[in-house]
C-alpha cells in the first residue's frame, strides 16, 4: 500500500510521516497561487512559496516525494493570454527548480505545456478531471501522466476499477477518506469555485462563503443515508482494492491539523480503525470541536464584512454537526458492491445504503444537528435570496 498525504503547512507533519513506510509522497501548495488549486485559500493555513520550498527539502531528507498541487479546473481562459502564460511558465520552472517530484494538474492545456517544458516532472492527474471511464483514463495514460486520481463516484465500482487498472500503464489512485455526496450535483461548479477562490489575483481568495459546502452538508445531515452513499473507503477494506491491482490511496485534507492527519495515516497503514467511529477519519467538513485548526475561528476585525460574518455563522453551524458512524456495523458492507453496480439502478429502488444507515449512523446530539441544519438554511437563504444589491 502507498499513501499520498495532504500537507497542511506544518513541517512537524513531515517528521511524523517519516515513521510510516506506506507514505510515498505528500501533496501541497501555497494557499494562493497563479493558477489556483483544489482548495479555497480562506480554508487553508497561510502557506507561502518559501514554506513549500522547505517542505520539499524536508520531504526529501525523509525519503518522501513531494507532489505540487496546481490543479485549477478553471482560469477563465486567462492561461491563453501572454501575461498569464508567462506566469505559468515561470511557476513551472520554479516548481522544477525547488525539486518537486510530482505536479498535480487538471487543465489539459497546462498538462501539455508542462510535459513540453519539463518532460521529467511526473504528472498526477487530479480528480477534478472526473475520470470515471476506461476511455478517459486511456486518453490521459496515452499522453503520459504518471498517475490518475479517479473521481470518488466510482470508488465502489469494482468491475470498472479492475478493467481500468488492466487498461492503463500509469498508476490508479483512489481518494480514501473524502466524503463528498455520491454523484454530487455541484461537483463541476465546486471545482471551478475553489479554483478561482485560490488564485492570487482573484478577490474571492480573501474569503467567500462556499455555497456548495453548505448544500452538501444540508443534504448529509438531513438524510444520513447520504453519508453511507458517499464513496469513502474503510481502512479494513483496503485489501479488496489491492486484490484488483490498486494499491495507492490519497489522504485528504490540506486544511486539517497535524494530529488529525497523523491519526488518519496511522489508521490506514494499520488497516484498522482505533475506536468505532468512522467519522473520526473522514473528511466530512464537520465537528469543529474535533478538528479544530487555525482557520476554525474567525477572529474579530475592526470591520467585519458580510462575508466574514457569514463565515463565522458557517463555523458555528458545522460545530453542531456531530455524527457517529458505527464501524463494526460496516463489516461486510463492501461485499455488496463487488457484484452490484450503483450507476445501473436508482438508489430509491435499491435501498441498500438506507438500510445500512439505519443501524450504522447515529447523531449523538440530534437537537444540535437540527439546529445546525437550520443555521445552514439561514446562510443559504442569505446567499440566495437576501444579497444586498448595490
Amino acid at each position: 500500500m502507498k499513501l499520498s498525504v495532504a500537507y497542511n503547512g506544518d513541517l512537524d507533519l513531515i517528521e511524523k510521516l517519516k515513521c510510516y513506510k506506506s507514505v510515498s509522497n505528500i501533496f501541497g501548495a501555497p494557499s494562493k497561487m497563479v493558477t489556483g488549486g483544489g482548495r479555497s485559500s480562506f480554508v487553508l493555513p497561510e502557506i507561502t512559496e518559501g514554506d513549500i520550498e522547505k517542505a520539499v527539502k524536508n520531504s526529501h531528507a525523509n525519503n518522501i516525494e513531494f507532489n505540487y498541487v496546481m490543479n485549477s479546473a478553471c482560469m477563465g481562459n486567462k492561461e491563453y493570454t501572454d501575461e498569464k502564460y508567462k506566469e505559468i511558465i515561470e511557476h513551472l520552472d520554479w516548481i522544477k527548480e525547488i525539486g518537486a517530484d510530482w505536479i498535480t494538474l487538471a487543465n489539459p492545456y497546462i498538462i501539455e505545456v508542462c510535459k513540453n517544458r519539463h518532460p521529467d516532472l511526473k504528472i498526477s492527474l487530479s480528480s477534478f478531471v472526473t475520470v470515471e471511464s476506461i476511455q478517459r483514463a486511456k486518453y490521459y495514460d496515452e499522453i503520459g501522466v504518471g498517475e490518475i486520481t479517479v473521481r470518488e463516484n466510482i470508488n465502489r465500482d469494482f468491475r470498472l476499477l479492475e478493467e481500468m487498472r488492466k487498461s492503463v500503464d500509469c498508476e490508479i489512485q483512489l481518494i480514501a477518506n473524502q466524503a463528498c455526496l455520491y454523484q454530487c450535483p455541484y461537483q463541476f461548479y465546486h471545482c471551478n469555485f475553489v479554483s478561482h477562490a485560490s488564485q492570487r489575483d482573484n478577490s474571492s481568495s480573501n474569503g467567500q462563503i462556499d455555497f456548495c459546502v453548505l448544500k452538501c452538508n444540508k443534504y448529509r445531515f438531513s438524510d444520513p443515508t447520504e453519508i453511507i452513499k458517499s464513496c469513502w473507503i474503510r481502512p479494513e477494506d483496503i485489501k479488496f482494492y489491492e486484490e484488483i491491482g490498486i494499491d495507492k490511496f490519497k489522504i485528504t485534507d490540506r486544511s486539517s491539523p497535524t494530529q488529525w492527519l497523523d491519526n488518519v495515516v496511522k489508521t490506514y497503514q494499520d488497516r484498522k480503525l482505533k475506536g468505532n467511529n468512522l467519522a473520526d477519519i473522514l473528511n466530512l467538513c464537520i465537528g469543529v470541536n474535533r478538528r479544530k485548526s487555525n482557520n476554525s475561528v474567525i477572529k474579530d476585525t475592526d470591520i467585519m464584512t458580510k462575508e466574514l460574518k457569514n463565515m463565522r455563522k458557517l463555523v458555528k453551524a458545522f460545530a453542531l454537526l456531530e455524527v457517529n458512524i458505527n464501524n463494526k456495523e460496516l463489516d461486510g458492507f463492501i461485499e455488496h458492491f463487488k457484484s452490484f453496480r450503483c450507476k445501473e439502478i436508482s438508489c430509491d429502488s435499491c435501498g441498500y445504503c438506507e438500510e445500512v444507515s439505519k443501524r450504522a449512523i447515529e447523531f449523538p446530539y440530534p437537537q444540535s444537528v437540527k439546529r445546525g441544519v437550520r443555521y445552514i438554511d439561514d446562510l443559504l437563504n442569505d446567499v440566495i435570496d437576501n444579497r444586498e444589491i448595490i
